[in-house]
């Protein structure tokens, strides 16, 4: 139903240092080397380009391997290569070398869909150390979806809440607390997360058929349809009705 609400990879500013330029008492700084190729992965990285992003992560792990930047790089990049070994490898070296927050977040998210679903609540709750409250409120929403993809939903309800005490306007708990609220038949609560979500973000299609579905729930047929014009204006192609909608009822 949502994404998970951080950047996988929130690599530094690109750096066109050459390394060439790199040159101190007639040889390379092999740091300021190390920083200059990993930076210019980060680049590609951000561009999707990742065989070009891989190479430049090694270049750089080549003159040191304890550049923080070319450690989360090659995570991120072997995650996206279908190499799980290797990105858990990677993300656990870069963390050793530094305690991000932001790291934390893209491992979790990256071990919920591995299906390590305690070891990546375990490391969102530790990104929760540091970080604004909106952060944390969004460090929070991962965790509880992680446990909602893993069918623990009142520990992801509890999660959720937490992240709206954090932030009232965080949208990962409101759709799923409404969603969790209409399975559980509590239809009013249900109303009201649904609605607190669509005063603060675009509803997904999915998240416009939850709403029709708690309306129906409360005999409102006009607030179901209204939803549900919205949804099939937005999907033409998949349109549906009241009765179909009726007749579906989960």
């Amino acid at each position: 139903m949502s994404r998970w609400a951080i950047a996988r990879f929130l690599g530094v500013a690109f750096c066109a240092l050459l390394i060439a330029g790199c040159a101190t008492d007639g040889g390379i700084n092999r740091e300021d080397a190390a920083a200059a190729n990993a930076n210019i992965g980060a680049d590609y990285l951000h561009k999707g380009q990742n065989g070009r992003a891989q190479q430049a992560f090694e270049e750089a792990l080549g003159y040191d391997e304890n550049n923080f930047t070319a450690n989360w790089g090659m995570a991120v990049v072997n995650e996206r290569l279908d190499q799980p070994a290797a990105a858990r490898r990677y993300f656990e070296k870069a963390l050793s070398i530094r305690s991000a927050p932001a790291v934390y977040n893209s491992y979790a998210a990256f071990l919920c869909e591995q299906g390590d679903t305690d070891a990546g609540v375990a490391n969102f709750k530790r990104a929760l150390e540091t970080g604004s409250a909106g952060d944390r409120a969004d460090s929070l929403a991962n965790a509880g979806l992680c446990l909602y993809r893993a069918h623990r939903v009142d520990e992801a309800a509890e999660d959720f809440r937490q992240a709206l005490a954090a932030n009232p306007k965080q949208r990962t708990a409101l759709t799923h607390l409404a969603a969790i609220e209409y399975h559980a038949q509590n239809y009013m609560s249900a109303r009201a997360f649904i609605e607190r979500a669509d005063a603060v973000t675009k509803l997904d299609a999915e998240q416009l058929l939850l709403a029709a579905r708690i309306e129906l729930a409360l005999n409102d047929r006009a607030a179901a349809a209204a939803y549900l014009e919205r949804h099939n204006a937005n999907q033409p192609t998949a349109r549906r009705s009241l009765s179909q909608l009726e007749s579906s009822r989960q």
